[in-house]
């Protein structure tokens, strides 16, 4: 009986370590970088992140959000962070990023090709910060998703009140 036992849980074990790590899953990811602007005018700081892989019926799902902020003393005339998705797909794969009318599509060829799909979100309301909701992404079908391909780019961008120049920062993962 004694034996049994083991057999089933070391059968278990087998099963749950092939069902968590088969599948090419992505690991979660953050980046963060800050520009120093000029003397008196602070800084400006892109924040990406993105959660693993996760597999839903013949889809891969992720989550993702993105930030801009700025610190200092000026008073902010617009800030904004543009995103973009990546990823490697073939056979007319597709990716929806979570925004209306947002997919984006492979062509029909059994080639790998990278396809983006962008939005932005921008403040101008005199708010120091502008960030993306948390939003969920969805590549379909998995068979045509190129392993480890993912990628979220971030750009954090920056106008101050009084000055003509615009100040950015990028961050990706």
């Amino acid at each position: 009986m004694k034996r049994k036992l083991s057999l089933i849980v070391t059968s278990c074990a087998l099963a749950f370590s092939i069902f968590s790590f088969s599948g090419g899953k992505a690991s979660a990811a953050s980046d963060s970088n800050t520009v120093n602007m000029p003397t008196g005018y602070g800084s400006l700081t892109s924040n990406a992140w993105r959660s693993g892989l996760t597999i839903s019926g013949n889809t891969y799902q992720f989550e993702y959000q993105t930030s801009a902020v700025y610190s200092g003393s000026k008073s902010v005339d617009w800030i904004r962070t543009s995103w973009e998705a990546c990823a490697s797909l073939r056979n007319s794969a597709s990716m929806s990023i979570g925004i209306s009318n947002d997919g984006v599509s492979a062509g029909s060829s059994s080639s790998w090709q990278n396809v983006c799909k962008g939005a932005y979100w921008q403040n101008s309301n005199g708010a120091k910060g502008a960030y993306s909701e948390r939003r969920n992404a969805v590549i379909k079908p998995r068979a045509d998703y190129r392993s480890g391909t993912v990628s979220i780019q971030n750009e954090a961008k920056v106008k101050v009140v009084g000055d003509a120049r615009s100040w950015s920062v990028n961050a990706s993962v």
